[in-house]
């Protein structure tokens, strides 16, 4: 779970600058174009993010009140684990194993403040605890892009665009300084999530394996004289809105990657994808059918 990205900031959507080297030299990686949040906020984007209601449907103030899916699949014996270097899972990992990285005494990549790569620690243990007898879900919450202190988000050694803003307030500074900072930030993440996936490359020839990242919301960055997140959905500007979505999938997990089918990876890349498909191709993966959400679009559909 991504933090504040947006998706027209990813070297892999066309953005003309770099961010995300790293990514863009992984096999088998599907970055969708056309992705939107349920929200623009963190509060309300990632409770809607798990929920069985669609954007359209979903009321934050009722959601601690309904099963989500990561419920779902714990009660049908998926080993469910939320690791969080954010505010918190805002509600939705109360039922399931949450684990803090937002201190020293957990997470061992803290500097200026913990990073979000100190959620890999003892990552291997998680991937193959109990496996292949059961089935394991792991879900990491970044402190990703959290404004308005981008500078602070990265290790200095991701400085690679500066000048950078260096202040909270961020209409004191010039756009590209702020943006500089963003974008650095962006960089981080891109090296946070390379590591994901080779840490999972080391399993798949044993696992059926696969990395689905979302950003929660979008950003405005001092366009239009707007800053930050927030705005209500329906005036809120695309760029809190659209998000990020990228897919790694190699090609002996089950999942359908590039055949005919309209539904498989390849040819949904371009299409409009939200966070609506997430508990329905959360449960699809897993293997578990409910009324709620049959029928409902996927980001892939598996083959077993």
């Amino acid at each position: 779970v991504g933090e504040t990205a947006r998706a027209d900031h990813f070297g892999l959507n066309g953005y003309t600058r770099d961010t995300t080297p790293l990514l863009a030299k992984q096999a088998n990686l599907y970055s969708f174009k056309n992705a939107s949040s349920c929200g623009t906020s963190t509060a309300y984007s990632v409770p809607c993010m798990f929920s069985y209601a669609n954007r359209d449907d979903f009321e934050v103030d009722h959601a601690d009140y309904h099963e989500n899916v990561l419920d779902t699949l714990h009660k049908q014996g998926v080993n469910v684990v939320w690791r969080d270097n954010n505010s918190s899972s805002k509600g939705v990992a109360d039922r399931v194993t949450f684990e803090d990285y937002k201190t020293p005494t957990v997470n061992p990549n803290c500097d200026d403040e913990c990073r979000d790569i100190g959620m890999l620690d003892n990552f291997d243990q998680l991937v193959t605890s109990d496996a292949p007898a059961k089935d394991t879900l792991i879900v990491l919450h970044q402190m990703g892009n959290h404004g308005p202190a981008y500078y602070k988000r990265y290790p200095k050694a991701f400085a690679a665009f500066k000048p950078v803003c260096m202040t909270n307030e961020l209409s004191k500074c010039d756009d590209q300084s702020v943006i500089n900072g963003y974008d650095n930030a962006i960089g981080y993440t891109d090296y946070f999530l390379n590591n994901v996936i080779n840490t999972l490359k080391r399993y798949e020839q044993d696992y059926d394996v696969v990395m689905v990242y979302m950003s929660d919301h979008g950003e405005s960055l001092g366009e239009n004289n707007i800053y930050l997140h927030g705005m209500p959905y329906a005036i809120a500007p695309a760029a809190q809105k659209q998000v990020p979505v990228i897919v790694w999938s190699p090609t002996s997990n089950h999942i359908d990657a590039n055949s005919v089918n309209k539904s498989s990876l390849a040819s949904m890349v371009n299409q409009p994808v939200s966070h609506d498909f997430i508990t329905p191709t959360l449960l699809n993966f897993f293997g578990v059918t409910t009324i709620e959400v049959a029928g409902a679009p996927t980001f892939f559909k598996t083959l077993r």
